[in-house]
C-alpha cells in the first residue's frame, strides 16, 4: 500500500531529482528562478493594476498602487534572495 507523504512536503522522496544534479545545475535554477520572480512580480502587479483599473474604471489609481505593491514585494524577494546567496557563499549551506 503506497503511503501519503506529510502536506507541504516537496521532494521528500528518497530519489530526488536535485540530489542527481550537478553544482552548476542547481546553481543556474537558483539565478534563473531569481532573473524570472523579480521581474514577474512587478509584472503581474502591472498586469491586475490594469485589468482592475478597467473592471472598476479608476484609472490610474488600482496600476499605480499594485505596481508600488509589487515593486515593494519584489524588493523584500530581492533582500531575501541576497541574504540566502551570502548564507550559502559562507558555507552555511542556505538554512
Amino acid at each position: 500500500m503506497l503511503e501519503a507523504s506529510p502536506v507541504g512536503t516537496v521532494g521528500s522522496g528518497p530519489d530526488r531529482q536535485q540530489d542527481r544534479q550537478t553544482p552548476f545545475l542547481r546553481k543556474a535554477g537558483l539565478y534563473l528562478g531569481v532573473a524570472f520572480e523579480l521581474p514577474g512580480t512587478i509584472i503581474g502587479g502591472l498586469a491586475i493594476g490594469y485589468i482592475l483599473d478597467n473592471y472598476f474604471q479608476t484609472s490610474p489609481w488600482l496600476l499605480i498602487g499594485l505596481t508600488a505593491i509589487a515593486f515593494a514585494g519584489a524588493f523584500v524577494r530581492l533582500i531575501r534572495w541576497a541574504r540566502f546567496f551570502s548564507r550559502e557563499r559562507n558555507g552555511d549551506g542556505g538554512k
